[in-house]
């Protein structure tokens, strides 16, 4: 939900046309509008419901590129700079606006059941503590020192764990609304409920969006629509394969304890709030454009969780959310200018790291439209990827 104090607008209105022109509210589009308005351009941000209405409200809201990481790749050293941008933004929005995103470096704990996957996380750890990252090996008997739920039984049926202290979470609706809000407070323009419904051309120029009040003029358009940009994108003859990675969540409450860090377990993880709301997710079902929560979705959930933490059944249940991850068959992001129309920038298809890379996203957006730079952090992550060219993620 947006923040009642901040004044969104509903509809298109006949306002000058602005220098950037965002389709997409979610924390890629909102980053991008904020890193645009501290530099001074003008900007309008089109979305087609509210705010945070798809894959970002529902986020866990995780900053852990190294739990996530199976290799020492260059999209590893992506999600590291990626989390460097949390905290001082953080800092900046609560100064600026007064809005905690609830940025925490509460750490992982990523356990293993398996002798598998206990080699596999001592493998990671390995090259990860070698690159000067911090984590620590635990022994089924040391787990419950560091998280007294997994002490006694419910430690020693595990195969040990990796501690990694410097991953660390936010929350992701607050994000959201902290960067409209910041936007707006230095003149941006945010139009909920208006739909972009094709771009209008002009030879290789995108020079409007169409809406169903009329069209809106731009210097620069930028498509951060999530899972609909392909949609959008076709009306500008360009064929992205982005689609839809289902994810179901829980929340939770405690009657008791919670748990003191994120404890990641096989396909589950659970994630402590600053309120004493658990998050517990996320359920991955490719190519499902179904919004809504489902009994199976809950029951994969409930079952993994169980499986790994039995103390996890005392937890009641006070919501079922659903989001859909954008995602490339690559699980990479498309980030960089549209090949053949100079003024289209697409900023989409960050799958399961659009809150981790959002404000870098946002940074490396404006750069790019601001002083036509293209740094190293997204190389290689372009649109040509997909539509002829060869470029291609190192690894």
């Amino acid at each position: 939900m947006t923040d009642p104090s901040v004044s969104f607008s509903n509809r298109a209105t006949r306002a000058p046309a602005p220098d950037v022109l965002i389709v997409g509210g979610g924390v890629v589009g909102c980053s991008i509008a904020y890193h645009l308005a501290l530099a001074g351009a003008s900007v309008t941000l089109l979305e087609r419901e509210h705010l945070a209405a798809g894959a970002s409200g529902v986020a866990a809201g995780l900053l852990a590129p190294q739990v996530e990481a199976p290799l020492d790749d260059s999209f590893f050293a992506l999600t590291l700079h990626g989390k460097a941008e949390h905290a001082p933004l953080a800092d900046a929005l609560r100064e600026d606006v007064g809005l905690d995103v609830e940025y925490r470096e509460t750490g992982i704990l990523r356990i293993a059941r398996t002798e598998a996957e206990r080699v596999d996380l001592q493998r990671r750890l390995r090259w990860q503590t070698a690159k000067g990252l911090r984590g620590e090996w635990l022994e089924p008997g040391d787990l419950g020192k560091v998280e007294p739920l997994l002490g006694g039984v419910a430690g020693r049926m595990l195969s040990g764990g990796a501690l990694l202290p410097d991953e660390g979470q936010v929350r992701s609706p607050r994000l959201v609304q902290a960067l409209a809000a910041a936007s707006v407070k230095r003149g941006a323009r945010i139009a909920e409920g208006t739909w972009a419904t094709n771009f209008e051309l002009r030879g290789e120029q995108v020079i409007g969006v169409r809406t169903p009040t009329g069209t809106l003029a731009a210097g620069t358009t930028v498509l951060a629509a999530g899972v609909w940009s392909a949609d959008l994108a076709r009306a500008a003859a360009l064929d992205l394969p982005i689609g839809p990675v289902k994810g179901q969540i829980l929340t939770l409450r405690a009657l008791h304890r919670v748990p003191r860090q994120v404890i990641w377990a096989g396909d589950c993880y659970l994630v402590p709030k600053v309120d004493g709301q658990l998050i517990l997710g996320a359920t991955e079902e490719d190519g499902n454009y179904e919004r809504r929560p489902t009994l199976a979705g809950v029951g994969h959930l409930t079952e993994a969780a169980l499986e790994y933490l039995p103390w996890a059944g005392a937890l009641t249940v006070e919501g079922v959310w659903a989001g859909l991850r954008p995602a490339t068959p690559d699980r990479y992001p498309i980030v960089g200018r549209a090949p053949g129309l100079a003024n289209l920038v697409l900023a989409t298809a960050h799958f399961r790291n659009g809150i981790l890379l959002g404000p870098l996203t946002g940074r490396w957006v404006t750069r790019l439209i601001r002083e036509g730079s293209e740094g190293p952090e997204f190389a290689g992550l372009g649109p040509e990827r997909f539509l002829g060219g060869s470029h291609s993620v190192e690894s």
